[in-house]
């Protein structure tokens, strides 16, 4: 013969209880017991500049409102339980509501949501005019349309990683320098020239200062086409 269940709080009949200290039905089981552990505040960290957030220390590319929601709030979510998020503005504040799912189980937390702005290190480098290569482009080719041609790759390759990013173009009488961030930016570049051209490429190095005692150096690329 099989038993009825009786929720002990509301009395009412259900097919399943749960808890363990105290069965309860799936109505009353959330009045008792929370299914996550949502602050009443929650921070998202946003640069500036960029729109890009800080997630545990890492700059992530997450732009919109609701990815970064998503990416911020995947930090509270359990196993074995579904979240989704509604968010609102009210009184000149922003709140997310998090509904949560397990099984027959439902509930919602209500958290107000706080925006602070920093600017990340890669665009604080940008703006500072950072730079580890200096690429010159020399010879008698039409260096106009080869420069151009590089800043299009150099677009490109920060789009997929925006730590390598292209920092200044000085155009010269007898060419143009290219500011880069990092080798594999250099990289980039040199590889679009090869593909096309029979460039002479010579390498060195210029002293841009000491740290820790030690002597730095900046590596310098010439590149010339004729």
């Amino acid at each position: 013969m099989e038993l009825t269940k009786f929720c002990p709080r509301c009395g009412k009949k259900t097919e399943n209880l749960y808890g363990e200290k105290q069965k309860l039905c799936p109505d009353c089981y959330p009045d008792k017991n929370d299914l996550l552990e949502v602050p009443d505040v929650v921070t998202l960290h946003i640069c500036s500049t960029c729109g890009r957030m800080r997630k545990n220390g890492e700059w992530i590319e997450e732009y919109t409102l609701e990815d970064q929601l998503a990416a911020r709030f995947e930090e509270f979510s359990q196993e074995e339980i579904d979240m989704e998020l509604q968010y609102w503005e009210e009184d000149d504040k922003m709140f997310v509501r998090v509904h949560a799912f397990k099984g027959e189980i439902q509930d919602h937390y209500d958290t107000e949501l706080r925006t602070e702005k920093h600017q990340c290190p890669t665009c604080s480098q940008f703006e500072g005019g950072f730079y580890k290569v200096k690429m010159q482009l020399r010879g008698d080719a039409d260096l106009n349309r080869l420069s151009n041609q590089m800043a299009d790759v150099a677009a490109e390759t920060t789009n997929e990683d925006r730590k390598h990013f292209l920092s200044n173009i000085n155009r010269m009488d007898h060419g143009f320098d290219f500011y880069l961030s990092t080798e594999k930016i250099a990289k980039e570049l040199l590889d679009s020239l090869r593909a096309k051209h029979d460039p002479e490429i010579k390498r060195s190095y210029e002293l841009i200062g000491e740290e820790d005692g030690q002597e730095v150096y900046r590596n310098v690329i010439s590149v010339r086409i004729d």
